[in-house]
């Protein structure tokens, strides 16, 4: 009989407005896509559970059911929003820091996003997205410029479109693995 662990985790994605990150919430929760555009007001919560079977750094593989909270975070930046942004942080065991690659300076506005973020949380796994890249054409941002940040961070990064459903679950399924490796380095 396999043990299955289950656990709670809250993963934030956080960026600038407009950057597609209700669209990936709506892809991963949901498998749907919609061009409509609603500004976040607040913090939206969405749910989903993941199984996976994790190996690292343990003697015997077990099976992880896994309940995400995923909060989407307002992503504009007014003094209003910035106040209220850190307090949706509280919490949270992940998060994705979320670029638009047709608009540089969603990228330039990263280390904001992360500083923000470290203060209330201090060091928690955090993965990049270059979303939007079904807009490859329209790219003010490559690989290589998010490259200079993941090696900054020492995080992975993903492009990802939540219209084509490029690389969403794996990006989520990394974040949730390395949120594992968190959980149970902090068990042994």
């Amino acid at each position: 009989m396999v043990d299955i662990k289950k656990m709670k985790k809250k993963v934030c994605l956080l960026g600038d407005a407009s950057v597609g990150k209700t669209s990936l919430i709506r892809r991963f929760v949901f498998d749907e896509f919609d061009d409509k555009y609603i500004t976040t007001l607040g913090a939206k919560v969405s749910k989903k559970e993941i199984n996976l079977e994790y190996s690292k750094n343990i003697e015997k593989p077990i099976s992880v059911n896994v309940i995400m909270a995923i909060w989407d975070i307002i992503g504009q930046k007014d003094e209003s929003a910035r106040r209220v942004q850190p307090i949706y942080y509280k919490g949270s065991n992940g998060a994705f820091l979320v670029c638009d690659i047709t608009r540089k300076e969603t990228l330039d506005n990263i280390p904001d996003w992360v500083t923000s973020l470290f203060k209330i949380t201090k060091n928690i796994p955090v993965v990049i997205l270059g979303n939007k890249i079904d807009l490859y054409k329209q790219a003010e941002i490559y690989y290589e410029d998010l490259e200079v940040f993941s090696r900054e961070l020492t995080v992975p990064i993903f492009l990802t479109s939540a219209r084509t459903n490029n690389n969403v679950n794996q990006a989520f399924h990394r974040l949730t693995e390395l949120m594992l490796e968190v959980s149970i380095s902090d068990d042994n």
